[in-house]
C-alpha cells in the first residue's frame, strides 16, 4: 500500500454508522472505498456498475465471494473484461506480491482508471492492466463501448447497441496463447459474449491441468459470436466440468448438457471440484 494512502486510510476508514467514503474529484472523476479495503476511481457518469462501488462498496457480492475463494496467495491470474478494476483490486489483495494479476480491458477509459487504482493501492509491482481485447485473432478490431454503460462494452454487433452514446473504436486485439502465461490458477473472463473467441485463443493455456475458469455464461449474447455448443464441446472434451454460482455464493454442479439452454448466469469451470476458503465481501 502506497504511503499516501496509508495515511489517508487512518481518516477515512468508515464506521458503521459512516457514510462511505466518496470524494468527487471533477470532471467524470471520483474516488471511493471498497469493502475489501482498497481504494478505487470510478466514472460517477458510468451507471452500470459504478454506482454500486460508490453506494455499497462492492459489485455482484455472491460471485465476487466465489472468485476470492478460488484463489490462494501466491496464484497467477488472467482477467478478461476488467472494467475499472473491481475484481481485479480485490484479487491483487487476494494473491498478494507472490502472484500476479493481468487484466485486459479494451474501453480506454476504463482501463486507464483502472490504472490508477493500482497503482493508488501499491498492486503496480504484480498487476497489470492492459488496454487490448482478447480474442481469436491477432491485430485490429472494432469495440463498442458507452460512457453510461461502460459494462457492456463489447466486440462490435451492431450500431448503438449500448444506446445513443455507443462509440464504436479500433482496438488491437491478442491470443492469450500468444502471451507467456504459466502456471495461471485462474482465467476470470466478462467479455458480454465474446467469451467462445477468447477461449479459442486460449486453447495452449486451458491445457494448463490445474487451471480454473470463472466465466459469464449468456448464450444469446455468445450466439451473435459463434454457437455455444462449440464451446461446450470443446471444454467438455478437455475435461471440464461446470458449477452455477448462485445469489448464494453457493456452486451447484451443471450437466453439459443443460448449458445450451441455461439461463444467464456465472460459471465455474474446471476439471476438479475447486477447493474454496472463506472469503467475507
Amino acid at each position: 500500500m502506497s504511503k499516501w494512502l496509508t495515511s489517508i486510510s487512518r481518516f477515512l476508514r468508515p464506521t458503521q454508522k459512516a457514510q462511505r467514503p466518496y470524494f468527487y474529484l471533477g470532471e467524470g472523476l471520483a474516488l471511493t472505498q471498497l469493502t475489501t479495503g482498497q481504494f478505487i476511481y470510478v466514472d460517477p457518469l458510468e451507471e452500470s456498475v459504478c454506482p454500486h462501488l460508490i453506494a455499497q462498496g462492492t459489485w455482484e457480492a455472491w460471485i465476487a465471494k466465489v472468485v476470492l475463494d478460488l484463489l490462494r496467495p501466491g496464484d497467477r491470474v488472467v482477467e478478461v473484461g476488467g472494467h475499472v478494476g473491481f475484481y481485479t483490486l480485490s484479487m491483487a489483495q487476494k494473491v498478494g506480491p507472490q502472484g500476479s494479476v493481468i487484466t485486459f480491458e479494451a474501453n480506454p477509459r476504463l482501463a486507464a482508471l483502472a490504472t490508477r487504482s493500482v497503482r493508488l493501492n501499491g498492486f503496480a509491482p504484480w498487476v497489470k492492466v492492459v488496454q487490448q481485447a482478447a480474442s481469436d485473432s491477432v491485430g485490429t478490431i472494432r469495440f463498442s463501448i458507452s460512457r453510461q454503460y461502460g459494462g457492456g462494452g463489447h466486440v462490435y454487433v451492431l450500431e448503438n447497441a449500448l444506446g445513443a452514446d455507443t462509440q464504436v473504436l479500433e482496438v488491437q486485439s491478442v491470443r492469450l496463447d500468444d502471451l507467456d502465461f504459466s502456471d495461471v490458477r485462474l482465467l476470470r473472463i466478462d467479455a458480454e459474449g465474446s467469451e467462445p473467441l477468447i477461449l479459442a485463443g486460449a486453447q495452449k493455456l486451458l491445457q494448463q491441468p490445474d487451471i480454473v475458469l470463472c466465466m459469464e455464461w449468456d448464450v444469446i449474447q455468445m450466439r451473435s459470436r459463434e454457437d455455444p455448443q462449440i464451446t461446450i464441446d470443446n471444454l467438455t472434451s478437455s475435461g471440464f466440468r461446470f458449477w452455477r454460482i448462485t445469489t448464494k455464493s453457493e456452486l451447484v454442479a451443471v450437466e453439459s448438457a443443460a448449458l445450451v439452454n441455461l439461463p444467464s448466469c456465472d460459471l465455474v469451470v474446471a476439471r476438479q471440484y475447486p477447493l474454496m476458503s472463506s472469503t467475507t465481501i
